[in-house]
């Protein structure tokens, strides 16, 4: 009697995964025997779930198990096994073993695969059954480099060419396992494609409703048949490959951007809900946090991909070392990782573990390209300084390179910088000096470079790669060896159908230096500024530019103006206000830039536009706390400007320059309501929030304003809520989020998308109330306009907003102060902000609209506020005060020249 059985392959992290494949199976193959291979320690406990045999990885025979299972990432050894456990199962008497994939799901019996398998060998499922054309991941392209033909599924049948098969293929499994693109390889997939080639009786099924999964769902249709079961292409459906699928998450799967939950079949999404909560009832909460067996060092040290990868490629499989999984196997290890190899021995800080590191990189291979010599010790104080955070590599691996540059041969300098020592004939370095003179620069271009890792995926699909590339390297070379290093030239994107664009880092711009001994006084000249930024950018940042030019306008203060591009990735359509311009440059620079980006505009508009001049910068800052790693931008200025008492009390925490509180101005044009526009009625109460996800959703919170609504609305009154929210191509699952409440709730309306500054406007005129449940804030502009425009404002009534949001003017909610748990943006894990009471802010929202009094009271205070404390009349002689004191004290700094050099003061 022929044997069949069904086998597949987890890691504790996935057993949930393992239980839903096997209850999948047996509910249409009840009698098919069940095996699942743990690769990890053996599952803690078994309950009515695990309807299955379990076998250990350690009951595989795995040659030399430390050696094989310390080489390989979870994924790799999770697919590394895979002919070991085939081999396993032959050995157990099954003539005929299928391998399914832990996150497929079986729709129907499996006779059709037995029924292959009654004239076949091998059955294997090509990805692709047509074209890849829309221009969408994954490509064609890339499903070659994976492989043509998806092991999520392979039926075997056991004769002597197969188990010749399982022997070839743990030949090469036995280091190649692997997921190297440049190499051609990728796991155990790739090595099937010569396959059908060498082996024979090896059949191709192309049956459209077998393996059905996001590489191939656009050319196969998945309905409802007759009899009211799935289909794909009008045959039955027999299991779907769900890889990528995360319960919870509205992309459909994380390996593609083809489609959402909402953008696939409604049978398709069907399938996928009901797959999801199968996974939650099989323990998809529990299982997936559990720790995985190979993860760790016997003392507990995290083992990165990138030590299993050294300790596979350089160390000789048959060398003798200790087990690996041992404490004397651990301490082996660590010596060897962390000592030169060979040919470095001049070079401690060059540990095997950092060369191995540079070899797989290329973007360090450009930026350091004589690792072995000159550039050697800025490519170890980089590692120093990022591998953690882009590597994951532990203090165990790090901690004897920092221990190198102490040593004799270099010292680490007060700014950060490894002074480059020489100590004999062929040590070449960077002199102490020049490393002192320019550390402070080094520190900006180290700050940029760190902002740039952190953005590299929004900034992704705006930019080219030839474009990243260049800018990672230069800003690498400039801040960690090579002063005199030309930034190269760089490739602007296309712009395309109107859409986003980063501009390019242009040439520095020759701005004249403004030079105190060329018989020019200041005194002499108009009292005027240099406005710097973002002028145009539609984004609080440009929006704050603009009121400070609206402000010196009322305060009829010259102004010259630089729109700076680089950096910002809003869309620059902006009209500027119109102010008194200047043809030439004033002693003052005001740089409307924030702190991340302060270098960026250093470098790309030159150090002569800095040089003699009194260099103002306007930063906002949302947390408590102020990153340590923008604190080398203040080198470039002698004064901040702060927008609230929050920022204020944030930067001047860490500033060695003054920190001076400079609100933003609001000013609101006449104009009037057009609810119809915006498909509001008169009876309904309409309330507004607005965010750009270029922001930081997590912060601005609109899906907490849409909670708080539901909550104080659940009967379906007459009330409106708008979301106006930017840039929401950039996030695609909150965008689907964002979907799944407008269809669930019909009064929430998402409003998605640019609108020019007039719309705004009207849409703020057309509304009853602005909610804004932040987490945190640096000003809040968008409370201060509505405040102008007369409307209730219910707001968190912490962070930058309360200097103009108080009691008597709006409805604050109450909120507790939490720790975040990841990061988040540029706001990192453990740093603090507010959590809104949702509930407290639901009871505002009820009064708003069941209270014309109230509104109309707030709308007479706020707009009180707003002519008081925010227009540009009311800070236009604020604005002349402070030039005027910054005007005296530069006429001190050039009395003061002319006394050091002999001139006469007159």
């Amino acid at each position: 009697m022929t044997k069949t059985c069904f086998f597949t392959i987890v890691s504790r992290n996935y057993r949930h995964f393992a239980r839903t494949l096997v209850a999948s199976v047996r509910a249409h193959n009840p009698d098919l025997d069940a095996f699942v291979v743990a690769c990890d320690d053996a599952f803690a406990e078994h309950d009515a779930r695990d309807d299955y045999a379990e076998i250990s990885i350690r009951d595989l025979g795995l040659p030399k198990f430390d050696r094989f299972t310390f080489q390989y990432t979870i994924l790799e050894l999770n697919t590394a096994i895979k002919p070991w456990a085939i081999e396993a199962l032959f050995a157990r008497g099954y003539d005929r073993v299928i391998y399914f994939d832990p996150d497929i799901h079986v729709y129907g019996p499996v006779a059709p695969i037995l029924a292959r398998l009654d004239h076949a060998q091998i059955v294997l499922t090509p990805h692709l059954t047509d074209r890849l054309d829309d221009g969408r991941n994954p490509t064609e392209l890339a499903i070659l480099q994976s492989g043509s033909y998806n092991l999520g599924f392979i039926a075997l049948q056991q004769t002597e060419d197969t188990r010749r098969f399982v022997r070839w293929w743990q030949s090469k499994l036995l280091r190649d396992c692997v997921v190297d693109i440049p190499r051609g390889l990728f796991t155990d997939q790739k090595w099937i494609d010569l396959v059908p080639g060498m082996m024979p009786g090896v059949a191709i099924e192309r049956d459209p409703g077998w393996n059905v999964a996001y590489w191939n769902l656009n050319h196969r249709a998945v309905a409802l048949g007759d009899d009211g079961r799935p289909t794909a292409n009008g045959q039955p459906l027999l299991f779907f490959h769900f890889s990528g699928f995360t319960p919870g998450v509205r992309l459909f799967s994380k390996h593609q951007d083809r489609y959402t939950l909402d953008t696939v079949a409604p049978v398709v999404r069907t399938l996928a809900e009901g797959y999801a909560a199968a996974l939650q009832h099989n323990g998809f909460e529990s299982c997936r946090t559990s720790p995985y067996a190979f993860a760790r060092m016997t003392d507990g040290t995290l083992i990165p991909d990138l030590v299993r990868r050294c300790y596979r490629e350089d160390f000789a499989w048959d060398e003798p070392h200790p087990d690996l999984w041992t404490a004397a196997g651990q301490a082996f290890l660590l010596d060897w990782l962390n000592a030169p190899r060979p040919e470095h021995r001049r070079t401690p800080w060059l540990t095997r573990l950092a060369y191995a590191l540079y070899r797989r990189r290329q973007d360090l291979q450009a930026a350091f390209p004589d690792v072995t010599g000159k550039h050697g010790r800025g490519y170890a104080q980089w590692l120093i300084e990022h591998a953690g955070e882009q590597e994951k590599l532990p203090d165990a691996f790090i901690d004897p390179i920092r221990r190198a540059l102490g040593s004799g041969r270099s010292a680490v300098t007060a700014t950060g910088d490894a002074a480059m020592i020489p100590a004999g004939p062929g040590d070449i370095g960077v002199p102490v000096d020049r490393i002192e003179a320019s550390g402070a620069m080094r520190g900006v271009y180290r700050v940029v470079y760190r902002a740039a890792w952190g953005l590299r995926a929004a900034v992704k699909p705006l930019t080219s790669q030839a474009f990243r590339h260049r800018v990672r390297h230069a800003l690498m070379r400039k801040a960690y060896f090579d002063d005199d290093y030309a930034t190269p030239p760089l490739v602007t994107p296309a712009a395309g159908g109107g859409g986003l664009q980063v501009s390019a880092m242009p040439a520095p711009v020759a701005y004249p230096a403004h030079d105190m001994n060329a018989g020019t006084r200041v005194l002499d000249e108009a009292a005027g500024i240099n406005v710097i930024g973002y002028l145009a950018a539609e984004s609080g940042v440009g929006e704050w530019a603009r009121s400070t030019l609206r402000v010196l306008k009322a305060a009829a203060v010259p102004v010259a103006t630089i729109n700076f591009r680089v950096g910002n990735m809003s869309r620059m359509n902006e009209d500027l206000p119109d102010v008194e311009r200047t043809p030439h440059l004033h002693a003052i620079n005001l740089f409307q830039i924030n702190a991340d980006q302060m270098a960026v505009a250093y470098a790309g508009l030159g150090a002569s536009l800095f040089e003699g001049r009194y260099n103002i910068g306007c930063w906002a800052w949302e947390l408590p706390e102020f990153p340590d790693a923008w604190l080398p931008a203040f080198d470039l200025l002698d004064e901040i400007w702060a927008p609230s008492a929050f920022c204020q009390q944030a930067l001047a925490a860490k500033s060695p320059v003054p920190v001076i509180r400079v609100p933003l101005c609001v000013e609101a044009p006449e104009v009037v309501s057009d609810r119809r526009r915006f498909g509001l009625q008169d009876d309904e109460i309409a309330f507004l929030a607005m965010c750009d996800v270029l922001s930081v959703p997590e912060r601005k919170n609109p899906l907490g304003v849409a909670e708080a609504f539901r909550r104080a609305f659940p009967h379906g009154e007459r009330v409106r809520l708008l979301l106006k929210i930017g840039n929401l191509e950039y996030q695609p699952d909150l965008k689907a989020r964002l979907a799944e409440l407008v269809r669930e709730d019909p009064r929430i309306m998402l409003l998605d998308g640019y609108f020019a500054r007039p719309v705004l406007w009207t849409l703020m005129a057309s509304v009853d109330s602005f909610v804004s449940l932040h987490r945190a804030e640096g000003f809040g502009l968008g409370m201060a306009e509505a405040m102008a425009c007369g409307k209730a404002v219910i707001a968190t009534g912490w962070s930058g907003n309360v200097d103009f949001t108080r009691a008597e003017n709006a409805l604050l909610v109450d909120y507790r102060i939490t720790e975040l748990q990841r990061d988040t943006g540029p706001y990192r894990r453990g740093q603090h902000w507010a959590e809104p009471d949702l509930d407290m802010a639901a009871q505002h929202m009820r009064d708003v609209a069941s209270m014309p009094a109230l509104r109309e009271r707030l709308r007479v205070r706020g707009l009180a506020t707003v002519a008081e404390e925010l227009s540009p009349a009311a800070q236009a002689a604020f604005m002349r005060t402070r030039l005027a004191t910054i005007y005296a004290i530069l006429a001190a700094r050039e009395a003061r020249w002319d006394a050091g050099s002999g001139a006469t003061v007159e």
